[in-house]
């Protein structure tokens, strides 16, 4: 029976070799023909030792003979970036070949030397990732000063791409920020002690010798649009009214004899989302320094710009080298006049010329204000370094760990296998099958996304509808919504689709799988009129759904996939990543990739890591399903591992020992309940900062933010100043007003009303009961009615859980009939004493005619005539009683006559 149900699959993997180079040119056959570089397969392995690419220029003009020179000796390759003449960097470099320059690749593994560079009118130096050794800058300055120019591109601060602790602002500046005195500070002994960190010394070298240096801001999106005239640039920005950043950083002019700003960016408040400091120092502008600069050093000159955005192109060629994932790079070049500026700056830069100042060439720029913190001896780190942890295995400074595929691996990279896995002939008219796609030769968990699959018939029609769920169907015929496929240990990937075929559309067709717009295997498949079969198994393709908790209790390193409602929006710690939460528990998401918020439903597929003793999923593949709402913090004691990743809440804490936890305004604090102590910190990203902290030592709160922890300290976070406030710890008072005919001895007459009124002033009533006589405690809507004497309970609890003492109210009430009026006759100050036998001797009247009614009935004409005969005595007693001045009768004696004559005639 296997045997033959096998028989009837088709898995057939037609080998696609997708050559992960990723080096693509626009226009390749031009490419090859305008070049004698030996353009190589990232798959081949290439390292230092292989021979450097070079790009012949295509034409001939007054750069003839002129030739310009990429570093690609100190990390221009690590992590996402790949600034190289036939990478990430080629549009750049066929841009200034296509203008008459040589372009080549310096690529070597020995120190820079002078003679390295001495040839070459122009060194590039793309976002420098190691630092470099006191002989080399040497190297570089006595270059420049004889003639050569040096090109600059840095980025924003903390864009250390490798892990090292050290960016390329850090790199040209000298000194990496916070460790001025130590350029290997928080490095292992091993790291420390590797070739690359040896005759690495601090020093100020940029501004002491070119005028300039870069500052650690970290700036989001901005166009810069504020470019000085050509003639005030030496002719650098003809042509050029933008420039494109996105994440960057900008210098500050401290020689203006020797440097001058050329592109400003606007006014802006717009910070990089990961910054790790305020972003933005002094709110764009000229204020902020210039975006791009040049520099007049001996015969030499040099340029600078705050970005390596504006220089990319979407065509890397190698993988990462620490996890050998492809990378993602951007058509940067294109953008606003980002490529006119560049070749204006190397034009520049590649001619020579005699004079060593900016005095009286063009309008010297002020220096810029730096802020103290800016200064290299006084510079701090503000957070940890490196921003997160290499992976496992990798070293920066040894080749020998990067992953194939990379710069500086001398292994192959895996060429990934796809195919398809289905019934031998695909089911048709509309009927609802699976198939599956599979991937083999991936790297142990990798992670393959924009994935779509189509299918159609060979004149093009397409003629599949597929679902990634089974319950959400496209309305049109078409390639599927995009997903994403994780690898195993073992390299092998695997994703099931469910398909419906158009009626009717019998016979050949083809299945297709993309990756974008990229065709990465094609298969020729036969539709009939067959009965649907269920799909094979597929060993370890299939990643199961776990719980939350069941992850966390995993082993590091391994692949989880589970699905939850992100609690924290992206970003508010640190790169994009949130806190997810499901049922039984929560676990932070280390991730990059923008579009996701706060109480989005996603499905996680991602490695189970540790960072500063906090588990997390790293590298994850995330698939959106859905919105709902951000969950509620549970109310908690204490944080601990239980509750770790989920949002908590505590209630009614005292803070105690608020501190600014670092330079720019972090805060930390302690929260005090019933002998439990929590750390909070406050991150100054997410609103609050230290200087404008609105609470004080000794406030009572309730506080809600992410449970995790740092270094084995558990730790409290809060999303936004929202999970602050003011805890509720005063019962509501609940005020009780009676309404009635009150009587001179305080009672209330027939009846009474009794109006409840509560007040909270903070979190409000959550309710307000009351219990008349013994009953039940009531829920208090309307004014309670006694009609008698009785005794009202009543009291309220607000909405943060605060019950008010119960309060009692007695109230008297005197029923009105004749007994009780011939009593207040007789109790009353009444002169001469005739009057009281007069007003008793009517009231025994009126009581009579009041018998004789009830006894004929008093709906009867006899009954309605005594009942009239009863109320006239009743009101002229009454009448008489309102007559009698003070001298026969007291003000309370009348007061409480009257009610009752009153409430005796109406009834």
């Amino acid at each position: 029976m296997k045997t033959s149900a096998l028989k009837r699959w088709s898995v057939i993997c037609y080998t696609f070799v997708l050559i992960f180079s990723l080096s693509v040119w626009n226009e390749p056959q031009q490419a090859e023909a305008a070049t004698s570089a030996t353009v190589q397969s990232s798959s081949a392995g290439i390292t230092a030792d292989d021979p450097a690419p070079f790009i012949e220029p295509t034409v001939v003009n007054e750069h003839a003979g002129q030739k310009v020179l990429f570093d690609n000796t100190h990390g221009q390759t690590a992590g996402a970036a790949d600034w190289v003449i036939n990478g990430g960097f080629s549009d750049f470099a066929h841009g200034l070949a296509d203008d008459g320059y040589y372009v080549k690749e310096l690529r070597k593994t020995t120190p820079i030397i002078y003679d390295d560079l001495k040839d070459y009118n122009v060194l590039v130096i793309g976002e420098a990732n190691i630092p470099y050794k006191a002989s080399e800058q040497a190297a570089l300055l006595k270059y420049v000063q004889n003639g050569g120019s040096i090109f600059f591109i840095a980025d924003h601060y903390n864009a250390d791409r490798n892990k090292n602790r050290w960016d390329a602002s850090e790199v040209f500046n000298g000194y990496r920020r916070g460790a001025f005195d130590n350029p290997a500070k928080g490095m292992g002994e091993k790291e420390s002690a590797s070739a690359a960190m040896q005759d690495v010394e601090s020093s100020d070298w940029l501004a002491d010798n070119f005028g300039v240096r870069f500052r650690y801001n970290a700036i989001g999106d901005v166009t810069a649009n504020q470019v000085v005239s050509p003639d005030e640039s030496l002719g650098i920005t003809e042509g050029v009214d933008t420039v494109a950043m996105h994440a960057g950083s900008t210098l500050a002019i401290l020689d203006p004899h020797h440097a001058k700003g050329i592109v400003y960016l606007p006014q802006t408040d717009q910070v990089w989302s990961h910054a790790v400091d305020q972003g933005v120092y002094d709110g764009g502008g000229k204020a902020e320094g210039p975006f791009a600069a040049i520099s007049k050093v001996g015969g030499g000159k040099a340029a600078f710009i705050g970005d390596s955005s504006p220089v990319e192109d979407a065509t890397p060629k190698y993988l990462r080298e620490d996890t050998g994932e492809p990378k993602t790079t951007y058509d940067g070049f294109k953008e606003q006049n980002d490529a006119g500026l560049l070749v204006n700056m190397v034009e520049w830069l590649s001619e020579k010329e005699s004079y060593t100042s900016f005095d009286g060439k063009v309008t010297l720029d002020k220096p810029t204000s730096l802020h103290d913190f800016e200064q290299p001896e006084n510079s701090t780190e503000p957070e940890p370094e490196p921003w997160a942890a290499p992976e496992p295995g990798y070293k920066w400074w040894d080749p020998s760990t990067f992953k194939p595929g990379s710069y500086g691996s001398d292994e192959e990279a895996a060429n990934p296998v796809y195919s398809f896995v289905h019934q031998a002939e695909l089911p048709g008219n509309e009927q609802v099958f699976k198939i599956r796609v599979a991937a083999d030769n991936l790297a142990p968990l990798a992670a393959v996304d924009d994935l779509k699959v189509g299918l159609y018939l060979p004149g093009g029609e397409q003629i599949g509808k597929f679902s990634l769920d089974g319950k959400n169907w496209p309305s049109n015929y078409g390639y599927s919504s995009p997903f994403a496929m994780v690898s195993g240990a073992t390299g092998h990937a695997a994703r099931e689709l469910y398909v419906k075929i158009k009626a009717d559309k019998l016979g050949r067709a083809n299945l297709r799988l993309k990756q974008g717009s990229k065709t990465l295997y094609t298969e020729s498949v036969t539709v009939s009129n067959v009965p649907v079969e269920p799909l094979p198994g597929d060993g370890d393709g299939v990643i199961d759904l776990v719980d939350i908790k069941d992850a966390r209790s995993g082993h590091i390193g391994d692949l989880f996939k589970v699905k939850g409602v992100i609690s924290t929006e992206p970003g508010i710690f640190g790169a994009q990543g949130f806190y997810l939460q499901d049922d039984t528990g929560g676990i932070y998401v280390f991730q990059r990739q923008t579009g996701f918020h706060a109480g989005d439903k996603v499905a996680v597929t991602g490695k189970l890591d540790e960072f500063n003793g906090e588990l997390e999923l790293s590298s994850p593949v995330i698939q959106k399903q859905g919105t709902t709402g951000v969950p509620n913090g549970e109310v908690v004691n204490e944080i601990n591992e239980a509750n770790q990743g989920q949002i908590v809440t505590l209630k009614g804490v005292t803070i105690q020992d608020i501190q600014k936890a670092d330079n720019y305004g972090s805060v930390e604090l302690t929260a005090v309940k019933g002998g439990y102590s929590v750390l909070v910190r406050i991150d100054n990203r997410i609103g609050l900062d230290y200087d404008h902290f609105p609470y004080q030592n000794g406030n009572i709160l309730n506080i809600t933010g992410a449970s995790s922890q740092f270094k084995g300290t558990y730790q409290l976070k809060p999303r936004g100043e929202n999970d602050l406030e003011f805890a509720d710890g005063k019962a509501p008072v609940t005020t009780a007003t009676v309404t009635c005919d009150n009587l001179s001895g305080g009672s209330c007459l027939d009846h009474a009303s009794v109006t409840l009124n509560a007040k909270d002033d903070m979190s409000g009533i959550e309710k307000l009961e009351f219990k008349l006589n013994g009953s039940e405690w009531t829920t208090y809507q309307s004014p309670v009615t006694l009609n008698a004497s009785g005794t009202l309970l009543f009291g309220s609890t607000d909405k943060a859980g605060n019950v008010e003492e119960t309060k009692t109210l007695n109230v008297t009430v005197t029923t009105v009939d004749f007994n009780v009026l011939e009593q207040w006759i007789d109790n009353a100050s009444l002169k001469p004493k005739g009057l009281k036998r007069a007003f008793k001797a009517h009231l025994h009247l009126a009581e009579r005619h009041q018998a004789r009614a009830e006894a004929y009935g008093l709906n009867s004409k006899k009954g309605r005539k005594e009942w009239s005969l009863r109320n006239k005595i009743l009101h002229h007693d009454l009448q008489k009683v309102m007559r009698l001045s003070n001298r026969h009768i007291d003000n309370e004696s009348r007061h409480d006559l009257q009610l009752i004559f009153k409430h005796l005639i109406n009834q």
